[in-house]
């Protein structure tokens, strides 16, 4: 009686069982899978032997032409952990192909996807390792190997590349951005030239990228920007291109999309003008000239530029002229929509996904290949934009914007 008492299970003492159970029984829990997954996996091989010899381990028939040979051990990657220590049978001449486990393969696909998608999300070669240490215990993948797994992207990077894309943007924003990276023998940086857009249902996306030789020349800009166009961008529905001062990227606008409204971006204009006041007038002046593009309309701003530049032509005039001569670009965001100009008035967004990328690429010595660089940058790119597909920027009703 006290057997079938003890053996018993209702809900009442539900509670108090489970109580019961000691911390260990996970650990225990995924020791027993593996050994499972084990046996599974040489039962497996086992039948595929018998099926192909047509008998089973030690049985004699006249008519045999294909004999085992042994066995030996070798060991397989799970997302259950490492199964070491597996047997394999061989099959006398060799060339025989398990279903179960084919020959070579160090991993099973599923650790291979695993890896690729934490890529994918952010995570870096080299923390990949320590992430799926707690799930998979150790040893598992190494950075090279992340490496070596991650080089199935560049099938997806050329087709990033080369995609067709619509002709339904109202704002582009171009900057050109440098990564310091390593090689062998000295540092170096590469150029690489950038492409964000607003389509004309709110969605935003970084359309493309270029690591370039020639820096941001005119060549470089037209070659990408002509890509761009070739691609779909014809730039009949641009409302505005957001771009640095930059002379080859400007000249390569008027060749690519001729009288496109353009915006001078404010960040890389106000560094060139802190660069001409003296340090003890730069926190001041730079105060008051942050109240230009802040300014609620263009008129307004226009009254504070001309405020501005009245305090300080006698003191710092040539921080005056520097703002002066492109003034007209500096405010044709004001012709947006109010919710934009936030976003319209510099090249900020480009910088700040790039704040990843040289995160991401901070820690690696050396580059071996202009395909790994392409590579964090294509995963970044995907990532932002997946994200930003949830989180339009407007959303449209019957056509018009809502």
């Amino acid at each position: 009686m006290d057997k079938i008492a003890e053996l018993s299970f209702t809900g009442k003492d539900l509670g108090e069982r489970w109580s019961q159970v000691k911390t260990e029984f996970w650990g225990d829990l995924k020791a027993r899978t593996v050994i499972a997954l084990k046996k599974l996996l040489e039962t497996s091989m086992e039948i595929e032997v018998q099926d192909l010899i047509g008998a089973e381990r030690w049985e004699h028939l006249g008519r045999r032409r294909i004999y085992r040979k042994g066995s030996y051990f070798r060991s397989v990657l799970t997302s259950m952990g490492l199964i070491s220590l597996l047997k394999v049978p061989r099959i006398r001449g060799g060339g025989f192909q398990f279903n179960t486990l084919p020959q070579y393969v160090q991993r099973t696909p599923d650790v291979d996807q695993g890896v690729l998608e934490m890529f994918l999300s952010g995570v870096s070669t080299r923390r990949v390792r320590e992430v799926l240490a707690p799930l998979m215990g150790n040893p598992t993948v190494s950075s090279s190997t992340v490496s070596k797994i991650t080089q199935v992207l560049n099938h997806h990077v050329q087709r990033f590349h080369g995609r067709e894309l619509s002709n339904d943007y109202v704002y582009l924003i171009l900057d050109g951005i440098y990564l310091k990276t390593k090689s062998p023998i000295h540092s170096k940086r590469r150029c690489i030239l950038v492409a964000y857009g607003i389509k004309a249902d709110g969605t935003r996306e970084m359309i493309d990228f270029k690591m370039t030789r020639k820096g941001e020349s005119q060549v470089a800009w037209e070659s990408f920007l002509v890509s761009l166009k070739n691609r779909g961008i014809e730039g009949n529905h641009l409302k505005l291109v957001v771009v640095d001062g930059n002379k080859g990227l400007w000249n390569a606008i008027d060749l690519v999309w001729l009288n496109v409204p353009r915006q001078r971006c404010w960040a890389h204009k106000l560094r060139n003008v802190a660069n001409k006041i003296p340090k003890k007038f730069q926190s001041s002046c730079m105060v008051e000239a942050s109240k230009i593009y802040k300014a609620e309309s263009k008129e307004e701003a226009l009254r504070a530029f001309k405020h501005w530049a009245k305090v300080w032509q006698g003191i710092v005039p040539a921080a005056v002229q520097c703002l002066e001569e492109d003034f007209e670009g500096m405010i044709a965001f004001f012709d947006c929509p109010k919710e934009l100009w936030v976003k319209l008035r510099t090249t900020n967004v480009i910088e700040r996904v790039f704040r990843e990328v040289r995160r991401r690429t901070r820690p690696i010595s050396c580059f071996q290949n202009r395909e790994s660089v392409e590579r964090i940058i294509f995963a970044i790119f995907h990532r932002q934009n997946n994200r930003w597909k949830e989180e339009p920027l407007w959303e449209q009703k019957n056509g018009a914007q809502i």
